[in-house]
């Protein structure tokens, strides 16, 4: 009985002084976690979509590239698609394809960016809770989409990252072989939009530069775009200076 006792308020006494810390060290780490987004948009919002501004590429050998002030683990990113929520005209296929080849642009540009296709996913919202999501969903405003970044301020790492597309606009999957301007009219390139998004996961800010257009990561989209699915010189040179 004794021995009981005395077992009982050792674990007591440790629930009491352990326990607060651990609760401590856990809000810490929660503390220490940043949330910054990076929103997408047409090059011309308001515009009507059947009348496509999109350019051929002139110079994509501009070396211009923006941190956005973290790196990727270097065990990579695992994330998953909510084939549900993608475009009704698009097959499971062609969307799970695109994205994977819009992932696969930035790690054959720098080997040390992974991403680990996880498989699909129930998940409707873009939200802090330990799954990177690719979704579709309806976004207010003009946003073609958004881009949330969870990143650990203290070691400069990205922790979790989601991206949204929005629904209220027309999609598709085109050929790269088509060209830049090779899509289908009126309609965005999920690949092409997605190669775009997915610079930010690995630490690559928007840029805005007229100098920048032909970049993957100048921060506007077109209808029947194709041209951000391959990098440029600024985006591979982002890619391998940040790389973790």
């Amino acid at each position: 009985m004794k021995k009981i006792l005395v077992l009982s308020l050792v674990l007591l006494l440790f629930t009491f002084f352990i326990g607060p810390l651990n609760s401590k060290k856990v809000k810490a780490q929660k503390e220490n976690i940043t949330l910054k987004t990076f929103v997408h948009y047409p090059k011309e919002p308001g515009r009507p979509d059947p009348v496509s501004n999109c350019t051929q590429t002139t110079n994509d050998q501009i070396s211009d590239w923006g941190s956005a002030g973290w790196t990727m683990p270097v065990s990579g990113m695992k994330y998953q698609i909510n084939l549900g929520s993608k475009p009704k005209n698009l097959s499971s296929e062609q969307t799970q394809t695109a994205i994977q080849n819009s992932f696969a642009a930035w790690h054959e540009a720098d080997p040390d960016q992974i991403f680990i296709d996880d498989g699909t996913t129930t998940i409707k919202a873009a939200k802090f809770d330990g799954t990177n999501v690719i979704l579709w969903k309806g976004i207010s405003g003009n946003a073609l989409a958004i881009t949330y970044s969870w990143y650990n301020t203290l070691t400069g790492e990205l922790v979790e990252a989601d991206t949204a597309f929005n629904k209220n606009y027309k999609w598709s999957v085109a050929d790269p072989a088509m060209g830049d301007c090779g899509g289908t009219t009126g309609t965005y390139d999920v690949r092409n939009i997605g190669t775009h998004e997915f610079g930010h996961w690995i630490g690559l800010d928007d840029l805005y530069s007229a100098a920048d257009k032909d970049l993957t990561m100048y921060g506007y989209g077109e209808t029947a775009e194709l041209k951000k699915d391959s990098l440029g010189f600024g985006d591979i040179n982002g890619a391998n200076t940040i790389a973790p």
